[in-house]
């Protein structure tokens, strides 16, 4: 190959990075990483108080972060990442017309009732195959066509997130399929924009931009002057397309081998799913509330979103409030010293999606549900991660249920895949092996997709061995003493999930 050095821009929903991946001698590394923070903000939007990211500090922080990579070695292009759904709205002068809102604003709630009705849920699953969420981009839009202040009305293009940052690098003004893909208004199949839908949001798909895949060849452009000079990068620094979502970019980096190996994308959110070669639209895979998401070269992620490590960060963000600060090995080490599986609750309940005194909330739903009530912080962390495992294998038995494959390994990548007592929980709840792929996998997919989209690479395969190999991280039997009580367990997880299980 003769690209050898790419910067990867990897936005999350509660950090940013900037990172240099080098490919040497076959083989792709991390040579540099500048980290920032990156948290939705409480602002006032016309009347109305909302959650919105702060663009301002997040393009601050990605210039920095080039600035950094720059620092170590000649870029041979950029690419961007970021989480889905949320998007921008640029006016005809490629100025915001409003804040961008985050989706964990509720300003959804009634757009995405309305929605579901009008259309019906069969409908829009068997177009789109996207799991139902409040906070998809079509309820989003639909929210903003209702808007008081009449943001449509200025708009000329939404952009998503990805998009929209690399709108302000280089200036395009067109979607990547990744993220396109994620909208519940797109029709993956066919690759368009679903009039219907839109119009059923009120929304007109003269907004909508043109859709490329990620490992298109085409650079989107080059990199702005004034940002160029201001980072120490050349002018015609090529941006491209890359696998826009997070997930999808995560997945790329990784080490799937076989059709039944299940992936688990661990960060903020838990991506628990199954790499496939064709949708999944099926009446059972519509009831499980699974998505079929774009992958790069033809793939489909069949998934579900499972609420991650954002308990924790929202736990350890109030604790550091009341001025207790514990870093996350300490965190786990007082987990491990818990009682496990005393406290058990769905990790995926509505109320516990939005920001704010996470260990409250926590609280008060074990007590109205009759759940012995965390006592204190290791008891609170352990009661997280033990509901994130047994969540995990809930999805485990749908994903064989409803695609017919028998599951293989279980491979985490991300940065959730460095707690080892979330990996022992895993693997003894689902009884299948973890492999542990890379931390940085976000990063390293956006890289190796700007690799391929520069030297015609055509297959997963291909890129995939440029990744260093797995480690194993936890076996069925590496937790003993929680083995005997995992039927009752079960029994008692299942009967709190406020979705069915499919049965066969």
């Amino acid at each position: 190959m003769s690209v050898q050095r790419v910067a990867a821009i990897d936005l999350g929903a509660s950090s940013g990075r900037v990172v240099g991946v080098s490919l040497n001698d076959g083989a792709v590394a991390i040579d540099a990483v500048h980290r920032f923070e990156n948290e939705a903000e409480e602002r006032t939007v016309g009347d109305a108080s909302r959650w919105c990211w702060n663009m301002e500090k997040l393009q601050a922080g990605i210039e920095e972060g080039l600035s950094v990579v720059a620092g170590s070695g000649h870029i041979d292009s950029i690419g961007i990442d970021s989480w889905a759904v949320d998007y921008g709205l640029l006016d005809d002068r490629g100025e915001l017309v409003a804040p961008v809102t985050a989706y964990r604003d509720s300003r959804h709630q009634g757009t995405f009732d309305r929605l579901r009705k009008a259309l019906g849920e069969e409908r829009i699953y068997a177009s789109t195959g996207i799991q139902f969420q409040p906070f998809n981009t079509l309820y989003q839009l639909a929210a903003d066509a209702i808007d008081p202040d009449r943001p449509l009305d200025q708009a000329r293009r939404m952009l998503m997130m990805p998009d929209l940052i690399a709108n302000r690098l280089c200036g395009s003004v067109v979607g990547e399929r990744t993220n396109a893909s994620t909208t519940q208004c797109f029709d993956l199949a066919e690759s368009r924009w679903i009039t219907e839908f839109l119009d059923a949001a009120g929304v007109s798909e003269e907004l909508m931009p043109e859709v490329v895949s990620g490992e298109s060849a085409a650079p989107l452009g080059t990199l702005d002057s004034s940002i160029a000079d201001s980072c120490d990068l050349p002018r015609d620094t090529p941006v491209r397309a890359t696998a826009s979502h997070d997930t999808a970019a995560a997945i790329v980096a990784a080490p799937l081998e076989h059709v039944g190996d299940v992936f688990i994308s661990s960060g903020t959110w838990s991506l628990v799913g199954m790499e496939l070669d064709q949708p999944v639209r099926t009446e059972a895979a519509r009831k499980a509330n699974f998505t079929n998401e774009a992958g790069v070269f033809g793939t489909v992620r069949f998934l579900r979103n499972v609420a991650g490590l954002w308990l924790l960060q929202e736990c350890r963000r109030q604790w550091r409030s009341e001025g207790v600060d514990h870093d996350w090995p300490t965190l786990q080490a007082m987990a491990e010293k818990s009682t496990p599986f005393q406290t058990v609750f769905d990790p995926d309940l509505p109320s516990l999606a939005a920001p704010g005194d996470m260990p409250r909330r926590i609280m008060d739903h074990c007590r109205r549900l009759g759940e012995p009530v965390p006592q204190d912080h290791g008891a609170m962390v352990r009661s997280i991660l033990d509901s994130l495992a047994l969540r995990y294998e809930r999805v485990v038995r749908d994903l064989e249920r409803v695609t017919g494959h028998a599951p293989g390994n279980l491979v985490v990548v991300g940065g959730g895949g460095s707690n080892h007592l979330l990996n022992r929980l895993a693997s003894a709840t689902t009884g299948m092996q973890v492999l542990v792929g890379p931390s940085e996998a976000t990063a390293l997919g956006n890289a190796l997709v700007q690799f391929a989209s520069a030297e015609g690479i055509d297959s997963l395969p291909a890129l995939r061995s440029h990744l260093p190999a797995a480690r194993v991280g936890a076996s069925p039997d590496d937790l003993p003493e929680v083995a005997d009580r995992l039927d009752d367990v079960r029994a008692r997880f299942d009967a709190q999930c406020h979705e069915p299980l499919i049965h066969e």
